[in-house]
């Protein structure tokens, strides 16, 4: 199913039953910054696992972590670099991933097979998400919206692959195909895993 939000000032009604569909295990496919993601609470065993599941992901394969800002990050990142936290008080929320080391705060679903303990953090910058984690108030666990080797970019091929095995598809027009820019940060010098959107911006040299 398709549905809608308004671009400028999504509802708020229609966010408060998403987060609680989310909390009750359900998933949904929201635009982002970069393309589209499928989305669950973070904290549902049952929704998570309804992503591997969907997107057949192995299980020791980690999934991202979309938090409202750094205060909601922070509560589950173990060591959190000096630099690391100068950037992303900088260019967040953005379409970067930063990949961070996580504290036993970390929701249990979203890590149980993940053996290094190491979690991309991202806080974007959508409308749709910012309002969404806003009232959700909790972490958000999301892949990539991704069959066949390619990213799906169009709303009716997004209903098309993914209508039947989801909440709902929140349209958000035609995205560019333009993954996150992934910054490994596990360590007090920031390494770029992969160049995407927004790398371009960055000043990496001055944050090291």
């Amino acid at each position: 199913m398709i549905d809608y939000l308004h671009p400028i000032n999504p509802e708020v009604r229609k966010l408060k039953q998403i987060s609680e569909r989310l909390k009750n295990g359900e998933i949904f496919i929201f635009p982002t910054d970069t393309v589209y993601a499928i989305i669950a609470d973070s904290h549902s065993k049952k929704g998570v696992e309804a992503i591997y599941s969907l997107r057949k992901l192995p299980k020791d394969k980690p999934l991202s972590l979309l938090c409202k800002d750094i205060s909601m990050a922070s509560h589950m990142i173990e060591y959190l670099p000096n630099p690391t936290y100068k950037l992303m008080k900088k260019i967040t929320p953005g379409p970067f991933t930063f990949i961070l080391k996580a504290n036993k705060n970390l929701p249990k679903p979203s890590i149980a097979y993940n053996k290094d303990r190491h979690i991309g953090i991202r806080i974007p910058g959508h409308n749709f998400l910012e309002e969404l984690l806003k009232i959700h108030d909790s972490t958000l666990t999301s892949t990539s919206a991704f069959t066949n080797d390619e990213f799906l970019i169009d709303i009716d091929d997004l209903e098309a692959v993914y209508g039947n095995h989801v909440a709902a598809i929140i349209d958000g027009g035609i995205v560019k195909v333009e993954p996150s820019t992934i910054l490994d940060c596990t360590e007090d010098k920031i390494k770029v895993i992969r160049e995407g959107k927004g790398f371009s911006d960055l000043n990496l040299q001055s944050e090291e």
